[in-house]
């Protein structure tokens, strides 16, 4: 089962297991709530995608020639309830899911969509997570983002209209770096009064298939100018603290242009990492912890300078570029 071994690095075998419905369309607390065994949580999770939540299932986005199959397992269901089981630690009373929940009802009555993304949604959330969520409200008189805690749990608000998450998603693809588009797209869908929310999900999952714009030559110049300049003071470096410091800018620096030239999405911190793995360029960060473990730099340059070949070489001696008019 996809995600298994991460829920259980977090807890152990602590799972337990709970079949929750809502009534249709609308947020709030369930409206029935029981506890299933793991036996009919393994039973039901082949009938869904392999790569969506390992411990999260949203029954209501089964297909209704599947239905006979999952109540042969979990027995009758309500129609009229939209149904999730939810897995979470035994001895564990704060329920991520339901938090958030709460939290759409306390503040937003009126919300057409929500999602529910970062660790959460990804089955690996741990004690120290927060809750990431994106809300839409259509009278909303501004966007705005906002951190604040609720039932014990630090809370990550993204707040738009419609329109302004269509302004933010436009400016985040332009830079390579869309948050919101992986949130409702890899998220967990909590809220959709209207149908907003799946397209929004639809639209965000064909957005990132078709990956980010193509670099401009004035971009991969300079990425290539940066990564160069880096390069050229790691070689150079004799103190072994300017190293560390020259080499750690330039895995960031080096990360990024070999997703760009492979025209694949960015990331900040862990997520750069992230997209490092996802596009196979462990070789890079390998080369790296070697250094940081003392064994020297000629591996980590040695990757980097195929890093930009890749690109179209090292910018050095009689490289000139004249500066933009104002």
């Amino acid at each position: 089962m996809a995600g298994e071994e991460d829920v259980r690095h977090a807890y152990g075998d602590n799972i337990g297991w709970r079949l929750k419905g809502y009534a249709r369309r609308h947020n709030g607390p369930p409206v029935s709530v029981r506890e299933i065994s793991r036996a009919q949580f393994d039973r039901i999770r082949p009938f869904f995608d392999a790569e969506d939540n390992p411990w999260l299932v949203d029954l209501h986005q089964v297909g209704r020639e599947i239905w006979p199959h999952v109540e042969q397992v979990l027995g009758p269901l309500d129609p009229e309830q939209d149904y999730y089981v939810t897995g979470q630690p035994l001895d564990w009373d704060r329920d991520p899911v339901q938090a958030a929940r709460d939290l759409l009802d306390e503040r937003f009555p009126l919300a057409t969509a929500a999602f529910l993304g970062g660790s959460v949604a990804a089955g690996t959330y741990t004690a120290n997570s927060d809750l990431d969520m994106v809300v839409i409200v259509d009278d909303l008189p501004h966007a705005f983002r906002e951190t604040l805690e609720h039932r014990g749990w630090p809370v990550e608000l993204f707040c738009h209209t419609i329109e302004s998450f269509q302004d933010f998603v436009a400016r985040d693809t332009k830079d390579r770096r869309p948050p919101l588009l992986h949130m409702c797209a890899e998220g967990f869908l909590m809220l959709d009064a209207d149908g907003t929310g799946q397209r929004m999900r639809t639209e965000a999952r064909a957005l990132l298939d078709a990956g980010p714009p193509l670099a401009t030559v004035t971009e991969l110049e300079d990425r290539r100018y940066g990564t160069t300049d880096l390069l050229e003071d790691l070689i150079g470096a004799r103190d072994d603290d300017e190293r560390l410091f020259v080499a750690a800018r330039l895995l960031t620096c080096a990360g990024e242009l070999a997703l760009v030239v492979r025209n694949r999405w960015l990331g900040h911190g862990k997520w750069l990492l992230r997209r490092l793995r996802d596009a196979k360029e462990d070789e890079l960060v390998d080369a790296y912890r070697a250094l940081v473990r003392g064994e020297g730099a000629e591996r980590f340059i040695e990757v980097v300078e195929q890093v930009l070949e890749s690109a179209g070489g090292r910018l050095e001696v009689g490289y000139r570029r004249a500066a933009s008019p104002r």
